[in-house]
């Protein structure tokens, strides 16, 4: 192994692999690096810490430092007084690798062969110690990869990784000659009279620690050795992440805007809430289903509605249903905010809004829009005649206004009694997408499952457009529910309303835990349950596969659909499968346990000590292909992420993809992954990240 190397250029450096939040966990432990001289301490410990983006501590240069500094002062290295007089009055310090003895760089001088044959006498007195015990403990009590001689027995014998590096003593003589340009032979000899003074000392000699993990770097590279110290790190870190306790929803006021269709709310909404989360067209009648969007305005929360558009003589079924939706918004609501169309005065819908507001015991805003220009304020006046109060006159397109109906907003809320009607469900809350093609029973499913009319149904295909949020709770668990839009296969050019619909179901996706996948039992899967099936697998969500309308096909057709699964959807073989009925109900109660067992497998961890020894299982009963001539060696596992699991294995060479498959059938049959996909990746000499073939989990979570 080589002495010398830029640790930001190791192979293997800061792998893609390993997520932010594991990496910084990794950084908080104390790793202590021991070990002989020539065994690589310094240089491994630089490397490692590199890796991690943590501090560096070389204790060995401190004791260097000391000796060269009681050289300089006459004293002799046997001088137990003299050398802690010495170590309490001098200044040690290190950065970027370089040491420092009050204030002098002395990195090169304390390496020679003077210091380096007084260094083993200084630090052996108590009194050199001693004066740098609780300096060196505080260095490190933050975290840090340190590294010196005694560092996992006498200074921190309390490190959560403690690794004693050894090697043969040819090859440690043979790494010191080829760092220092000396004789090989004269560096053996002066090794050798060395190691004997540090196993013989009275004070501290030279041990590894009872739970040090020992590793032997003969024949080994400086890239290999930093890996395995890394995937120590990387494995303790991920065995000690846990997800705490999931705190409940919190209570929010509710603020529904309402008006006709194409007044701007939905625009409103979105400048609010500072997002394009709620579709913007110049047709009316976009808006459908109610969507809620948590706001917050100088300090206080609310949850903000947005409604489909209020017609007084609805035209279809749709309209009618949107109608509906927002009269249930209306009376779920703690504060109303009415918006109007300033451009076009008041309307006959205006007044029928205004007076269904004026029956409800809350309190009411009336917000006049499209006032773009200072000329356009005496228009909003004429709303007044509406009976709801002054107006606040708005431009949701330019912001014009938006802090004064804010203000009024927030003065509205401060009235409300009680914690307020929204509950929101915390951060943690698992969110499950509900996903299929047009048509097959989505929002249905949706409604049934929460038990009331939340989205919009009908027989037309595309009903929903938004993603939907609904906080639930089933079989004792809360969860939020995300009605998608349906897919179709292509879109015509310039339907900008279906590809926003395509961006929000591809989102709510990507932000899923789980996702249910309803399949239309009466219809042949095709290619647009394919292409879904295609999005779920690289989102790498958990995944239910739901087969709604069961009730309505016979035994043949339930026999072809089984065959169809096998063939056309293979991939999602370990996701469990629930029959509904969306309709009747049939079916429903069993999906809440189902998911439950995905979402619980998409959050499993395996501990490193238990996938190291299934990994040298598979791999004795069925070693990897080789990688040219020679055998591939798997050193090292580690899972460094779970939603979903991902799996790094420390390798010498490329590892195929029918092994990664094999291994990832050994995971299943041991440990219960139902309903998740499982990300296996490499890292071998040849550099970091995935391996060919393999996929690059979405931003696998820490401890969620």
């Amino acid at each position: 192994m080589p002495e010398t190397g830029d640790p930001d250029h190791l192979p293997g450096h800061a792998s893609a692999a390993v997520p932010d939040a594991l990496r910084a966990a990794a950084r908080g432990l104390v790793v202590a690096i021991d070990g002989p001289a020539g065994s690589g301490k310094s240089t491994v410990a630089a490397a490692v810490a590199a890796r991690l983006g943590a501090r560096h501590l070389d204790t060995g240069a401190v004791y260097r430092a000391i000796a060269l500094a009681c050289l300089r002062a006459g004293v002799l290295p046997t001088d137990g007084p003299g050398c802690a007089a010495v170590a309490g009055r001098v200044a040690i310090g290190q950065a970027d690798g370089r040491t420092a003895l009050d204030g002098e760089d002395v990195e090169e001088e304390i390496r020679g062969p003077v210091v380096t044959a007084a260094v083993s006498a200084v630090s052996a007195h108590p009194g050199v110690r001693a004066a740098l015990l609780g300096h060196q403990r505080s260095l490190a009590a933050d975290g840090a990869v340190v590294e010196g001689r005694d560092i996992g027995t006498v200074v921190l014998p309390d490190a959560d990784l403690k690794i004693f590096l050894t090697a043969d003593p040819g090859e440690r003589a043979r790494r010191r000659a080829a760092q220092s340009g000396r004789d090989a032979e004269e560096v053996a000899a002066e090794q050798e009279a060395r190691d004997r003074a540090d196993a013989s000392r009275e004070v501290a000699p030279l041990r590894a620690a009872p739970d040090a993990w020992t590793l032997d770097t003969t024949g080994m590279t400086l890239a290999e050795v930093v890996d395995a110290v890394e995937a120590r790190a990387l494995g303790l870190a991920a065995d000690r992440s846990a997800s705490g306790p999931v705190p409940g929803g919190t209570r929010l006021p509710r603020v529904a805007v309402v008006g006709r269709p194409n007044v701007g709310k939905s625009t409103l909404v979105n400048r609010i809430i500072r997002e394009r989360r709620t579709i913007v067209e110049a047709v009316p009648g976009v808006t459908r289903d109610r969507t809620e969007h948590r706001a917050e305005h100088a300090g206080v929360g609310f949850v903000l509605v947005d409604t489909g558009g209020w017609e007084r003589r609805p035209g279809d079924e749709i309209t009618g249903s949107a109608v509906a939706q927002t009269e249930a918004a209306v009376a779920e609501a703690d504060v109303v905010v009415q918006l109007v169309d300033g451009a076009t005065g008041v309307h006959d819908d205006d007044q029928a809004v205004a007076r269904l507001l004026r029956r409800r015991d809350v309190p009411v805003l009336l917000a006049v829009n499209k006032v773009d220009r200072e000329a356009d304020l005496p228009e909003a006046g004429g709303f007044v005649r509406l009976g709801l109060g002054a107006p606040v006159a708005v431009s949701a397109r330019n912001g014009r206004g938006l802090d004064d109906l804010l203000d009024a907003v927030v003065a509205a809320v401060r009235t409300v009694p009680g914690e307020g009607s929204a509950v929101v469900a915390a951060p943690e809350t698992p969110r499950v997408a509900i996903v299929g093609k047009p048509n097959v029973g989505k929002s249905s499913l949706l409604n049934r499952l929460l038990g009331t009319e939340r989205a919009v149904v009908a027989a037309t295909p595309h009903t929903t457009r938004d993603a939907v949020d609904a906080r639930v709770e089933l079989d004792g668990r809360e969860w939020v529910l995300v009605d998608t839009a349906g897919l179709r296969r292509r879109y015509r050019a310039g339907e900008d309303l279906e590809t926003y619909a395509v961006d929000r179901t591809r989102a709510a996706v990507d932000r899923a835990d789980v996702a249910m996948f309803v399949i239309d039992a009466s219809e042949p899967i095709g290619a647009q349950d394919q292409r879904l099936a295609a999005l779920l697998r690289d989102a790498g969500c958990g995944l239910v596969v739901v087969v709604n309308k069961w009730d309505l096909v016979d035994e043949e057709r339930r026999l072809d659909l089984e065959r169809e699964l096998d063939r056309l959807l293979p991939f999602a073989a370990w996701a469990p499968r629930v029959n509904v009925s969306a309709a009747s109900g049939r079916g429903v109660g069993r999906l809440a346990p189902a998911l439950g067992t995905a979402l619980a497998a998409h959050r499993r961890r395996v501990p490193t000590a238990v996938l190291n020894a299934l990994v040298a299982r598979a791999v004795e009963e069925h070693a990897p292909a080789r990688a040219g001539r020679r055998p591939v060696r798997i050193r090292y596992a580690v899972q460094v992420a779970v939603g979903p699991p991902t799996i790094l294995l420390f390798a010498n060479g490329p590892i195929d993809d029918a092994w990664r498959r094999y291994l990832e059938r050994r995971l299943r049959e041991e440990h219960d992954l139902t309903g998740t996909p499982v990300v296996i990746e490499e890292r071998g000499r040849g550099g970091a990240g995935a391996a060919p073939g393999s996929r690059t989990p979405r931003g696998g979570r820490e401890g969620r």
